[in-house]
Formats: C-alpha cells, sequence, structure tokens
C-alpha cells in the first residue's frame, strides 16, 4: 500500500520539492516506478509507470504532451521489472538512468523542449537519480534478503530419501 501511495505523491514531492530547489535533484517519479517495479515485478512496474506518468504530466506546471512521461515511465517499469532477478543494485541503476535519458530524447522528439533546454540540466538530474536508484536498489536488495527464507536442510549432495547420519 505504502508504494502505491509513493507513485500518487512522487509527482507532487517533485514538483513542490525538487523543481525548485536550486542545486537540481533526482526524478523522483522515476525513482517511485523503479522500486515499484523492483519490489512487484513487470506489471506492478508497467501500471506504475503508468499512472505516475500520467500523474506527472498533468500535475501543473505541465507544459508538454500528455502522455510522453507516462509512455517512457511505462517501458521504464516493465524493462525494470523483468530484470530484477538479477542483482537489484545495478538494474535500478540502470533504470533510473534510462527513464532520465529516454524522457529527455522524448521530450526532444515531440518538440516539448530543445537540446538546449535540455542538455545543461541532464548531468545534474541524471547523477542524482542515478545515485538514489542505485540506493534503491541496495534498499530492495537487503529487504528480499531478509524475506527469503533460509533453508533448514541445505543441500549437501544426497537425496531426499536418504537418512540423516549422525
Amino acid at each position: 500500500m505504502g508504494l502505491v501511495v509513493l507513485v500518487f505523491a512522487a509527482p507532487l514531492l517533485q514538483v513542490l520539492l525538487v523543481n525548485r530547489s536550486p542545486w537540481g535533484g533526482p526524478d523522483l517519479v522515476t525513482l517511485a516506478v523503479v522500486w515499484l517495479a523492483l519490489a512487484r515485478g513487470p506489471v506492478w512496474g508497467c501500471v506504475a509507470g503508468l499512472v505516475a506518468g500520467l500523474a506527472a504530466d498533468v500535475t501543473p506546471p505541465a507544459d508538454g504532451t500528455v502522455g510522453r512521461t507516462a509512455l517512457v515511465l511505462s517501458i521504464v517499469g516493465l524493462l525494470v521489472g523483468h530484470w530484477r532477478e538479477g542483482r537489484p543494485f545495478p538494474v535500478a541503476a540502470a533504470g533510473a538512468a534510462m527513464g532520465v535519458l529516454l524522457q529527455a530524447a522524448a521530450a526532444v522528439a515531440l518538440g516539448d523542449a530543445s537540446w538546449t533546454g535540455v542538455v545543461p540540466e541532464l548531468p545534474r538530474t541524471l547523477g542524482w537519480t542515478v545515485a538514489l536508484g542505485a540506493a534503491v536498489g541496495a534498499a530492495v536488495g537487503v529487504a528480499r534478503a531478509r524475506r527469503r527464507p533460509r533453508d533448514p536442510w541445505p543441500a549437501t549432495g544426497r537425496s531426499a530419501a536418504e537418512p540423516r547420519r549422525v
């Protein structure tokens, strides 16, 4: 339930806090989608990307094509959800980078922004988002390791039918 609230709260936090800071900041919406995709899988990631992207597209001051962020983040959520079975640390960092770069490319491709307006802000946003994305991946990896049940009978090379020798 908390992750779903995060997906709805991320666009508001992005506009109210991060976009007003003078030193730049991470893309919280992308991070929320990456976190949900890592925690729940590709379907949840894709739906979270669609919902959070649409919320980000219509949250004032919305100035671009509606659906652009939703499309990008649904693809990011789907891919991160598929890749999550590997190591969550690099998957989260790659997903965060992919989200920021694809959003910039989509803004330029749809004519919502020019390269001269996108490129100066891209390194700071990319750096913040990838760094926090890696932290998200590490947190999800630790949470998974804690939830994973320990095997009371570790594999010793014998079949389960053989009795244990004491």
